[in-house]
């Protein structure tokens, strides 16, 4: 009796064991599809659900999902996937913090960056799959950027895509730098946040897409809550003096730019997590246009020169 308890309990073993081993193991999956490509997962990492927007085009008075998604469709397709069929469904996303590192760009090659992967499955089928130096920069799995695939600056992709044409703006395109960067602080003080985005470059907007986004998210679509435009209460621009002495940092994504420095009266609505404080402060604007006939827009700002 004992030796055929044994033998059943060896059985169930064997049973169970080949059971699982023919299960789908997703992050075995994923890894054996990174080797691939030359990357490795530091550590498994758990999917989360992604609706993908049926709408990519984008507005001057919002964040640039549309621009977003058009970006890694095209890095995708790169290694042989299309994202676009899957227009308007919920799918799965999964971020991996890879063991390898990757030089920047342009003067930055000389330094190396950590890499993410990420992954899009429909089901057990993956669907995209796409880089992000640290953090933000996008490129395909074959470690090709935008600029590489089109051999054009990245500016002339979003150009060709109508992404400049789309968040043109009748009243603030007109605006000239000084006008711009009271519109800045007008949008803040009437809590009007498409006004914000309209005088932002389609640049910052890019860059605002992943810089401090939440775990199990692919992008961002606000501002974050302790920022200066959902931070402050109410702002009085004291005076604002352009530096003539200024000398652009090279871009090729940016045809000309000059820097103002801009001060402010704030009164915020929390001075916790944020280095602005209640009173008087100094800005550093870096204005900007893409293109020679495009308007100018807010590039950055600083808090020092």
């Amino acid at each position: 009796m004992k030796k055929l308890l044994l033998l059943f309990c060896v059985l169930l073993t064997i049973f169970m064991t080949a059971c699982s081993s023919g299960q789908f193991n997703t992050y075995n999956e994923d890894t054996k599809f990174l080797l691939k490509y030359g990357f490795s997962p530091e550590k498994e990492s758990s999917y989360f659900d992604v609706t993908i927007p049926s709408d990519w085009n984008i507005q001057g008075t919002s964040m640039p999902v549309g621009l977003y998604w058009t970006e890694v469709n095209f890095l995708s397709r790169d290694i042989g996937y299309n994202i676009e069929k899957y227009k308007g469904k919920t799918v799965k996303a999964v971020i991996y913090r890879l063991n390898e590192k990757l030089p920047g760009q342009g003067e930055n090659s000389k330094y190396t960056y950590p890499v993410n992967a990420v992954i899009l499955r429909d089901g057990e089928n993956i669907i995209g799959a796409w880089l992000e130096l640290n953090g933000s920069t996008p490129l395909s799995l074959k470690k090709n950027y935008i600029e590489t695939l089109t051999e054009r600056p990245w500016i002339d992709w979003v150009m060709s895509h109508g992404f400049l044409k789309e968040i043109s703006s009748p009243v603030v395109d007109k605006l000239t730098p000084e006008e711009l960067i009271y519109a800045y602080f007008n949008g803040i003080n009437k809590g009007d946040k498409g006004l914000i985005y309209s005088t932002l470059s389609i640049d910052t907007l890019h860059n605002m897409l992943y810089i401090n986004r939440p775990e199990k998210t692919l992008y961002n679509t606000d501002f974050e809550q302790n920022s200066l435009e959902l931070n402050t209460k109410s702002a009085t621009v004291l005076s604002i003096e352009e530096n003539k002495g200024y000398t652009p940092v090279k871009n090729k994504n940016i045809y000309e730019s000059k820097e103002y420095k801009v001060t402010v009266n704030l009164t915020l609505k929390s001075e916790d997590n944020t280095p602005t404080r209640n009173g008087r402060n100094t800005f550093f604007f870096i204005i900007s246009k893409s293109a020679k006939d495009s308007p100018w827009k807010i590039e950055s700002i600083g808090t020092g020169p």
